[in-house]
């Protein structure tokens, strides 16, 4: 028979997902004591009968949320972030006169991540002020939202950022320092839950960072469904090096780093002109010559640069998703990195694309 406290736990995963019955079942008891005091029976009543929003729901999400948090958190993710992902992406967006960027940082809490994005953007956009930039923050949490709206930190937010950066964009204020507020208000904070739609649909990017592992099993697989339908083909979602997702893995594109793991929703296909498939002799048309990238690729690997080879072949399947020697290569360096799983769901793209490809089935067997 479920006791008081795991009847209030289920209550606590169905409202918020928050997977309390086992990662925090040990701290539950405490958590609920200090909430509650004596009276259990009538706090449970008071969740029961309250939305999330109520105040006694947001006192249980504060306290079993960690909200651990800073400005540049996994320094790695946000230098590959610019190098790997916003250089070719403004470019594109550049060449195709549509200057927008969105982007969705979801379980923001007190808005360290998404500030740290706006700061990124603007050393690496110029001309950031000609471009409608959507970047929005979401959090269950609305004492954490109040702070990010605020911009308020203290010292020990920027345990991990160079002094000048702090000088550059950030003024010193009564209890520690203010994000300057031209910066501000190119953040949009909202309550949300993860479950809810997302804020906007066709993200670029999406930051869903050190917040999957505590959701509860059954909520993780709609909830990477939810993230992976909110993003643009070809979008991206950064994880840190302990992080990776939980399901239907083989529908990303997945890029790993030293210190970090990127996934990419698969671009759109690029159809054959149909001029193409349909020749008034019956003739078959010759194979493309390899791209210049892919040759490029190869050559990075010839001289252990796997990392500029990796960035190569992902621009080269931005635009050439089915290319078989490109996934294959791609399956090669992650082999290398020991990342098998990685290395044959490329294969098994290449195949897809190419069922007698040599190279592939040739790799395949050696993996």
């Amino acid at each position: 028979m479920p006791t008081p406290l795991d009847q209030i736990g289920a209550l606590i995963e169905t409202r918020t997902r928050l997977s309390v019955a086992t990662r925090l079942r040990s701290d539950l008891q405490h958590i609920l004591t200090q909430l509650a005091g004596d009276d259990l029976a009538s706090f449970t009543y008071t969740l029961q009968h309250s939305p999330t929003h109520a105040p006694e729901w947001q006192s249980a999400v504060r306290a079993l949320t960690i909200g651990q948090t800073y400005f540049f958190r996994d320094a790695e993710v946000f230098r590959l972030l610019r190098s790997h992902v916003l250089t070719p992406l403004i470019r594109q967006r550049r060449e195709s006169h549509r200057l927008e960027l969105n982007i969705w940082c979801a379980g923001c809490a007190t808005g360290e991540e998404p500030y740290s994005m706006v700061i990124t953007l603007l050393e690496t956009l110029p001309d950031y002020d000609q471009w409608a930039v959507n970047l929005i923050g979401t959090d269950i949490n609305a004492a954490a939202l109040d702070q990010a709206r605020a911009g308020l930190y203290r010292d020990w937010a920027f345990r991990h950022c160079p002094p000048e950066l702090r000088s550059r964009h950030f003024e010193a204020a009564y209890g520690g320092w203010q994000i300057k507020p031209h910066l501000r208000g190119k953040v949009t904070f909202r309550q949300a839950n993860l479950l809810d739609p997302p804020p906007m649909p066709q993200c670029d990017l999406i930051f869903c960072r050190n917040v999957l592992n505590y959701l509860t099993r059954e909520h993780v697989s709609r909830i990477e469904a939810t993230l992976h339908s909110a993003l643009t083909p070809g979008g991206w979602m950064p994880q840190g090096p302990s992080e990776a997702l939980h399901t239907h893995r083989e529908r990303w594109i997945t890029h790993v780093f030293p210190g970090a793991i990127f996934y990419q929703k698969a671009p759109q296909p690029q159809l054959e002109p149909i001029t193409h498939r349909h020749r008034p002799n019956g003739s078959v048309p010759a194979a493309p010559a390899q791209p210049d990238l892919y040759r490029a690729a190869v050559n990075a690997v010839h001289a252990e640069q796997p990392d500029e080879a990796e960035r190569l072949l992902a621009e080269l399947l931005s635009t050439q998703p089915n290319l078989a020697s490109a996934r294959t290569l791609l399956a090669y360096i992650f082999a290398n990195r020991q990342a098998l799983p990685e290395a044959h769901a490329h294969l098994d793209a290449a195949l897809r694309s190419d069922s007698m490809y040599g190279d592939a089935h040739y790799l395949r067997a050696k993996v």
